[in-house]
């Protein structure tokens, strides 16, 4: 199996097959430890929490997120609370 260095950001990344993630029993979020062999060119990672899968927070209203904003509201600005009452033709 091969793969290709490619750029990624500001850094360089490897895709990993989703059969070798698999196989290892690794997910998006699993973490690794790094070590190279500069002798050999060679780089070894090794996953720990393999049995940690990454998940996303949980949804929020948009009123939890907004709940800390201190800035203006939408909708002064043009004189009114109807915002969304736009009319669209």
């Amino acid at each position: 199996m091969q793969a290709t260095l490619t750029k990624w950001g500001n850094s360089q990344g490897v895709r990993v097959p989703v059969e070798v993630c698999d196989a290892l029993g690794i997910h998006v979020g699993s973490q690794a430890e790094i070590e190279f062999d500069q002798a050999r060119s060679s780089v070894t990672f090794r996953f720990i929490n393999e049995d940690r899968r990454y998940t996303r927070s949980r949804k929020m209203t948009i009123q939890e997120f907004a709940s800390g904003w201190t800035g203006p509201k939408v909708g002064e600005e043009w004189g009114g609370p109807d915002v969304g009452a736009e009319v669209v033709a």
